[in-house]
């Protein structure tokens, strides 16, 4: 896996925060234009921008587990406790404090604030910037001008550095008409942020932070993605036909590849009864919408591919593109065989995982129809007691880190 920009990362979760309501989409682009617009005329560090950055692409990643109603945009029913969600999620992932904060108090007043608070700046400018976004989508959305004339009156919520900024921007005719303009949003930040390349470390934290996101929208389902990673990744391992680069493209593949499930209803993926054939339909939908958007990211195509086409079938039955034999790669067909294992070995609300013997038996009949590889199926059988126990240990793990971001979001205060 060649090595991915910070930019075209985020760019590709806020699609996907983005697909979560149709009303949303643009939403966290257009945050995060804005207060980056803010941020300059403010003359903020490029490091404390890069928190910007990154904070304001996944500002409402909180509202995810919340099951909030997203028609109005900003989730006003819930939106202390999705912030405090969001900031449970990026802390927990380890991303850096100031981010955080800064999704935390995305939309603390500027009153709110103490002496002590170092990011309340850039957090301002990120509610400022949510606002204006909220102001220009309405019905009878008036110009940039009107609206600062309206803000300028609330000084208790707004710093006057960020009113001043904002009077600034509406002058800027280049810049309003660039807001108007998604592919000149995204240029402008490109331009600004391209440089910043993503460590395995961080690459992998960020990764993993939208993994939990991906899994809290469905208790049904809410350590699958880290499980699948594991066993995916250990599985490859015991192929001796990969390095280091590809157990970590492997890795992420299976954290991120139910990333399409974000645009599937809740009542679809938590029905108690039986999907109809349209239900089902929707539900495998999800493998194409993951292809698309892993796919927007670039460097990412391994990840795409591996991630994407876990359904995909041998025989070719499969979806969403009923691709068969050898068309398959490897690493396609042992993450085909690590989602299975994974589902059937996993405790989940309505059932307990199934029995080692009781799942490889599922497992080898679906290999025997040529649903899944035989040889990558053989080689789980061999080792299937030391990759169920590495499986448990990282779901447990991430079973863990949900108490702690419940625990986190249950706690009163707002300082990270």
């Amino acid at each position: 896996m060649r090595s991915i920009r910070l930019f075209d990362l985020l760019m590709g979760f806020s699609r996907a925060l983005d697909m979560v309501s149709p009303v949303l989409a643009g939403h966290h682009l257009r945050v995060a234009f804005l207060s980056q617009a803010l941020a300059e005329r403010l003359r903020l560090s490029r490091t404390t921008r890069k928190y910007m950055l990154m904070a304001s692409m996944l500002h409402d990643i909180g509202a995810i587990p919340l099951k909030s109603d997203t028609r109005d945009l900003i989730f006003e029913h819930n939106k202390a406790l999705h912030c405090r969600a969001g900031w449970a999620f990026c802390k927990t992932a380890g991303l850096p404090r100031p981010v955080c904060d800064m999704v935390l108090n995305h939309h603390t007043e500027w009153c709110c604030y103490g002496t002590e608070d170092q990011n309340a700046l850039p957090a301002n400018c990120i509610h400022l910037a949510d606002r204006l976004d909220v102001a220009l989508r309405s019905k009878h959305a008036p110009d940039l001008k009107t609206i600062c004339t309206a803000l300028m009156a609330k000084k208790r919520e707004y710093a006057p550095a960020c009113i001043n900024a904002l009077i600034s921007l509406a002058e800027d005719a280049a810049l309003v008409a660039r807001l108007g303009s998604q592919q000149g949003m995204q240029e402008h930040l490109a331009s600004v942020f391209g440089s910043e390349i993503l460590g395995p470390v961080q690459l992998v934290d960020l990764c993993g932070l939208f993994s939990q996101t991906i899994d809290s929208k469905s208790p049904f389902t809410a350590t699958h993605s880290l499980g699948v990673a594991h066993t995916s990744r250990m599985l490859l391992k015991l192929t001796r036909m990969a390095d280091s680069s590809d157990l970590t493209t492997m890795f992420i593949a299976g954290l991120l590849h139910d990333i399409g499930k974000l645009a599937i209803p809740h009542e679809i993926l938590e029905k108690p009864a039986a999907l109809t054939s349209e239900e089902l339909s929707q539900i495998q939908q999800h493998a194409e919408t993951s292809l698309d958007l892993l796919g927007s990211i670039p460097g990412f195509t391994c990840v795409r591919d591996w991630g994407g086409r876990h359904h995909e079938r041998l025989d070719g039955t499969g979806y969403p593109h009923g691709i068969c034999g050898t068309n398959l790669s490897l690493p396609m067909r042992i993450i085909a065989v690590a989602d299975v294992f994974t589902a059937l070995t996993e405790d989940r609300p309505y059932r307990a995982g199934m029995p080692l013997a009781e799942a490889m038996g599922i497992i080898e009949s679906m290999a025997e129809l040529c649903y899944l590889d035989a040889n990558v199926v053989a080689l789980l059988a061999e080792y299937v007691v030391v990759v169920n126990r590495a499986r448990i240990r990282a779901q447990r793990r991430a079973a863990a880190n949900f108490v702690v971001m419940r625990r986190l979001c249950g706690e009163s205060g707002g300082a990270a």
